[in-house]
């Protein structure tokens, strides 16, 4: 039996994904490509980032209990589907490695000001592994709990940094190329919303209640802009030293005589929000491992995660730069595989199944 999750897990799956990747270090390296114009690159990313929703709901109404994989293998066949699946676990576990990059990083500078790479994944995999052999509904559930203490987390951030001096950023001074190479570089960070195709089959979404997606999507966003300005505003010309926007807002405020240290605001709503990402994205793994491999279950794709996990960290990318390096040089590419040209291919298909409705009507 499926498990299924409400609307509102849902949504709350759409605001983790769209946190993903966005709150540390990219306001930084934006900051370095194109200055506070970094507010537009995000922007022009979100838009194309949201238009795939509306596909997801086309596609969803016209296929409302079939699977992506179910409906791909009909449409182009078992060989090209797993090869999408394939691209598509490449994908989420690329996504894994650079939310724990960064984020690792961000603690180790923290709390421990050393290297504690093994502490990290000690505390990271077991709950990540436990969120994925769970299943969609537990995992969501558990989103659904903390999902006001991460909201709250998050705007408090974004509230305590009003109390320092706010000037407006200087924009519009990047140069065409560079704003648009900019878009390009940084696609990989985007698109994560693409999670909601693979557990389509898993949603349940009564009528009218598609709008209700856009509210969340939209709330995300704009918190993230939000973000941004806050950021851009506060550091003006050394935005690009500071590599923790979320918590780096708090700096000049951390301290208040009867509340004490502010940042583990900031600590804490990262942890959560980190961790939330990192099991949807291996969840998206894991799901794509079965498809691919169907006669394996939840429990032999953790293992496969986890050890490939620990194995291209530690031996092959190892230095935080290299990573980064690396996302926005030769990751792109696939980023934009997956989140335009699939997402057209799927139109193509709810639009071809409306007109079979309509033939039989």
């Amino acid at each position: 039996m499926k498990q299924s999750i409400n609307i509102r897990q849902v949504g709350i799956l759409l605001i983790m994904t769209i946190f993903a990747n966005k709150i540390l270090l990219m306001p930084s390296l934006l900051f370095s490509e194109v200055k506070a114009d970094g507010i537009f690159v995000v922007a022009v990313l979100f838009l194309l980032e949201i238009l795939t929703l509306p596909v997801f709901i086309i596609l969803k109404e016209h296929y409302p209990n079939e699977s992506l994989y179910e409906i791909l293998s009909k449409k182009i066949g078992i060989i090209l589907t797993k090869i999408i699946y394939i691209l598509l676990i490449v994908f989420f576990f690329l996504k894994v490695l650079l939310v724990f990059s960064v984020t690792y990083v961000y603690f180790k500078q923290q709390i421990y000001k050393d290297e504690m790479i093994w502490i990290a994944l000690i505390s990271f995999l077991p709950v990540i592994n436990h969120a994925v052999i769970s299943g969609i509904r537990p995992l969501s559930r558990t989103m659904e709990i903390f999902f006001a203490v991460v909201l709250v987390g998050f705007i408090a951030c974004l509230s305590f940094s009003l109390f320092t001096r706010i000037n407006i950023p200087y924009m519009f001074l990047s140069t065409p190329k560079s704003f648009f190479d900019s878009i390009y570089r940084h696609f990989f960070a985007f698109g994560d919303i693409f999670f909601l195709f693979l557990i389509m089959d898993r949603i349940e979404i009564k009528k009218g209640q598609s709008k209700t997606l856009y509210k969340y999507a939209i709330i995300g966003m704009i918190l993230v802009l939000i973000l941004y300005f806050l950021y851009y505003s506060k550091y003006q010309v050394t935005s690009f030293m500071h590599n923790n926007a979320l918590a780096d807002i708090l700096v000049f405020s951390v301290q208040f005589n009867a509340i004490g240290r502010l940042d583990i605001i900031a600590m804490i709503t990262i942890m959560m929000i980190t961790l939330f990402q990192m099991e949807i994205f291996s969840y998206a793994f894991s799901d794509c491992f079965m498809k691919i491999f169907p006669k394996l279950n939840t429990v032999y794709s953790v293992i496969v995660f986890d050890i490939i996990f620990c194995l291209i960290y530690y031996v092959f990318i190892g230095k935080y730069e290299i990573m980064i390096k690396t996302t926005l040089e030769y990751f792109p590419f696939l980023a934009i595989i997956i989140n335009i040209v699939l997402p057209i291919v799927f139109l193509i298909f709810a639009l071809l199944k409306r007109r079979e409705n309509e033939k039989t009507d």
